[in-house]
């Protein structure tokens, strides 16, 4: 961490241990002050269902406490980050039954809404039986079908490879899914982009780049993430935006160099927007559920500080 962010990290510091979750306290731990592998683990677990999913929260826009496969996906999400995380590791071992023999999988595709999100404190675009978005277009049909199904297949090609039944029809689904990425096109969504970028890492972690089209799959990311990304950043305070950590945090990305006047942008808006507490805005909510939202929009806080300044932190220290 450059001296000159010394206060930001300092202030930072101070909001995620007054308001983070154990689990946001666990991976700043990890990142910043020696912490280990094993406590993001045992605090990933209080949300892990008998049944090997996830629920309870983890997505901190649905307090659904039943295991969904969105819920799920968040936890791929904190898996991948913990280096050296082994696939014998008995959370990971049960997350894959999970996904394997979740009635939410048809053989072909995660569901991305379910039913039991009606029944709690949830955001408009998690309610049931269709979100908002992915309804209408092909383009939209295509991110309800990929998202989060994409990042699921990468995550069992990487965790359980390929030598199983599941494994291979992992496989299936992630080919189905770069084909029809092509065909497509642009998907012109970040959190659908978001699914294919880490199924893409994954294929290189498992060692199946030979399986796939790597060159030209990365080309077509490469060109998805500099169109997506907001590359004007004078509305970056004003509106609902994409910035570059969505896809990647730090200079040896292969995504850097097509966005690197945004992304160096972005250190410089990461200590010119932190709030007087140390933490950072949320520029969405929810209006259902005002008690359940005010929660939740702490809890986005923090993890939003701790994504910040690993940002912040990884960019700094390429400089």
């Amino acid at each position: 961490m450059r001296e000159q962010d010394r206060e930001v990290f300092d202030k930072a510091r101070r909001f995620v241990y007054r308001n983070a979750r154990p689990l946001d306290l666990a991976r700043w731990k990890y990142h910043f002050e020696n912490g280990s592998a094993q406590e993001v683990l045992a605090a990933l677990s209080a949300y892990q269902n008998e049944d090997g999913g996830f629920g309870h929260g983890l997505e901190e826009d649905n307090m659904n406490p039943n295991s969904i496969p969105m819920q799920a996906w968040r936890a791929t999400v904190v898996l991948r980050a913990v280096n050296g995380l082994h696939k014998t590791e008995p959370t990971v071992v049960k997350l894959l039954d999970y996904l394997e023999h979740t009635p939410e999988f048809d053989g072909e595709k995660w569901s991305n809404v379910t039913a039991s999100n009606n029944d709690w404190p949830h955001a408009p675009w998690w309610t049931y039986p269709n979100a908002p978005w992915y309804q209408d277009t092909e383009r939209e049909r295509f991110c309800g079908r990929y998202n989060p199904t994409a990042s699921l297949a990468g995550f069992i090609l990487r965790y359980a490879g390929v030598d199983c039944d599941f494994g291979q029809k992992a496989l299936g689904i992630a080919k189905e899914a770069v084909e029809a990425l092509f065909q497509t096109g642009d998907p012109q969504d970040m959190h659908v982009l978001s699914c294919f970028i880490q199924l893409w890492e994954d294929i290189g972690a498992a060692g199946l780049s030979d399986r796939f089209e790597m060159e030209r799959l990365t080309a077509f990311l490469q060109e998805s993430v500099a169109k997506t990304i907001t590359q004007d950043t004078s509305v970056w305070e004003t509106d609902y935006i994409c910035k570059p950590s969505q896809f990647f945090r730090d200079r040896e990305s292969v995504f850097y160099e097509k966005n690197r006047e945004a992304a160096l942008y972005e250190c410089e808006f990461i200590r010119k927007t932190q709030m007087p507490d140390g933490g950072y805005a949320v520029t969405w909510s929810w209006d259902a559920y005002p008690e359940a939202w005010a929660v939740s929009k702490n809890w986005w806080r923090a993890e939003i500080t701790v994504n910040n300044m690993i940002y912040l932190d990884n960019m700094d220290a390429e400089a």
